[in-house]
């Protein structure tokens, strides 16, 4: 056997080995892409009712969000008309009672005054009975 011979045996036997080790390496290969494809399969199917569902779920969300956000800004314009009534009741009640308040004590200092000088002893009396009880 000449040395081309041998080579080319050798480059056989090395390429047969190559070839042997990329089918033992090829079909785990094979098997887990296969796997990984039929899982990709099952996620598509199973996802894509999620996603609809979450992007229903988010719409509604954002609908109720929505009607809060409205009922938020109608409290807040009734507590403002609230206060404006609130505001608007003071101003006309208090100043009634005020002038009610301010003329019943006029009326009382008066009345009191009037009863002191009914009550004013005589010079002409003796000044023990002069007394005022």
């Amino acid at each position: 056997m000449s040395a081309i011979e041998i080579t080319g045996i050798v480059a056989i036997i090395l390429m047969s080995a190559f070839a042997i080790v990329a089918v033992i390496v090829a079909v785990p290969l094979f098997r887990l892409i296969n796997r990984a494809r039929f899982l990709a399969e099952k996620l598509n199917i199973s996802l894509i009712p999620m996603v609809e569902k979450l992007n229903t779920t988010v719409s509604h969300l954002n609908s109720e969000i929505s009607s809060i956000s409205e009922l938020t800004q109608s409290v807040g314009s009734i507590v403002e008309q609230l206060e404006k009534i609130i505001r608007l009741a003071r101003i006309i009640i208090t100043n009634p009672l005020i002038k009610l308040i301010s003329a019943g004590a006029g009326v009382a200092d008066s009345v009191r005054k009037a009863a002191n000088q009914n009550r004013k002893p005589d010079i002409n009396k003796d000044p023990k009975q002069a007394k005022v009880e």
